[in-house]
């Protein structure tokens, strides 16, 4: 008796450390992702960057992008700080001086978004919640997977990643973009290219002769300088006005619940046109 007395104060213990936890995320993607398994009263902390969904504008801002501003972050008193990356590694030391966990989420993949979910779910007590959102994930990307094997690979278009320019710079095979591209029922014109973002000639995009331009979120000066770079009206996406600027950025840039959503979204758009 004495010993299960004991089990059951070492478990209520751990879970009201559980409940107590106070979060910093440094990187939009997780803060969604905590928002997603029902953990949005755990954070305490954002970077200026996590700005979805609405109702975690209200949380001290503590930092940038894998950046913290100590003196905002210590003000918090988290007791864990969770970043796909760390662009400083002296931020990590320092941290661990102040005895703050921090832990680090890659966010190169969909296994590592799921790996991510679950990880989350560990550490905030949200494992229901995590396993909830892998299944509904993973049953989403079978079902577009299925639904993929009816399309002949000639007609898939082939799309291209605009993210910057002067030069061009697009997306390539080990980009999470390459693999949102395929499940929406889009070949990514760079996905030979065993690199994840890279900068490309104009003359090799006239060689790939994409079908479809996705530039969410491009600035309109860089949108003018490529249309008005010699051949740019030659393209068959610029031909057929499938260049595609006007939607939320972040439903393609950002791995985490919403990735699902700009699927969705680019499967709509790879249709053909009639």
């Amino acid at each position: 008796m004495k010993r299960l007395l004991l089990w059951i104060g070492v478990m209520l213990a751990a879970l009201a450390a559980t409940a107590a936890e106070r979060v910093v995320s440094l990187s939009p993607n997780l803060t969604e992702t905590i928002v997603q398994i029902g953990a949005e009263e755990l954070l305490v902390g954002r970077s200026e960057f996590c700005d979805s969904p609405a109702s975690v504008r209200k949380i001290p801002v503590v930092g940038r992008f894998g950046v913290p501003a100590l003196e905002p972050l210590l003000a918090t008193r988290p007791n864990l700080v969770v970043t796909e990356t760390l662009r400083d590694s002296t931020a990590a030391e320092r941290l661990r001086e102040l005895h703050i966990r921090c832990e680090l989420f890659p966010a190169r993949t969909f296994e590592e978004y799921f790996s991510t979910l679950e990880r989350l779910g560990k550490l905030l007590g949200k494992e229901s919640a995590a396993r909830r959102e892998i299944a509904r994930g993973a049953a989403r990307i079978a079902g577009w997977e299925h639904a993929n094997r009816a399309i002949p690979p000639d007609k898939r278009p082939r799309v291209l990643v605009v993210i910057g320019v002067s030069p061009v710079v697009t997306a390539g095979k080990q980009s999470f973009l390459t693999r949102m591209i395929e499940l929406a029922g889009g070949r990514n014109c760079a996905a030979e290219v065993d690199r994840n973002y890279f900068n490309c000639s104009f003359e090799q995009i006239q060689l790939w002769q994409p079908e479809v331009i996705l530039a969410p979120g491009l600035p309109s000066s860089q949108l003018r300088a490529l249309e008005q770079t010699p051949g740019w009206s030659t393209l068959p996406a610029v031909r057929n006005r499938r260049v595609l600027t006007d939607f939320d950025p972040d439903l393609l840039y950002r791995l985490g619940p919403r990735s699902f959503d700009g699927i969705e979204l680019l499967r709509k758009t790879f249709k053909p046109q009639e």
